[in-house]
């Protein structure tokens, strides 16, 4: 992955948005709230953000405006 580069995706079958901030081994999960799990490094550093009922909670159709705010 290039540096400095996030990688997003969505999986609509399981209504999960996950963002890879450093591709790596994941060395700790933690519950930020309970639809959203950090990824951590060794070194305590989050290299993944993981964030469940992203559809339900209206996380996607933001994006999505964000994102075609964006292209225009």
């Amino acid at each position: 992955m290039e540096k400095d580069k996030v990688k997003a995706w969505y999986d609509k079958s399981t209504d999960i948005f996950y963002m890879l901030f450093k591709e790596g081994p994941s060395h700790e999960v933690v519950e930020a709230d309970p639809d959203v799990h950090l990824e951590l490094d060794e070194k305590g550093r989050i290299i993944g953000i993981e964030i469940w009922n992203a559809q339900k909670s209206g996380l996607i159709k933001q994006v999505e405006k964000a994102i075609a705010k964006s292209a225009s």
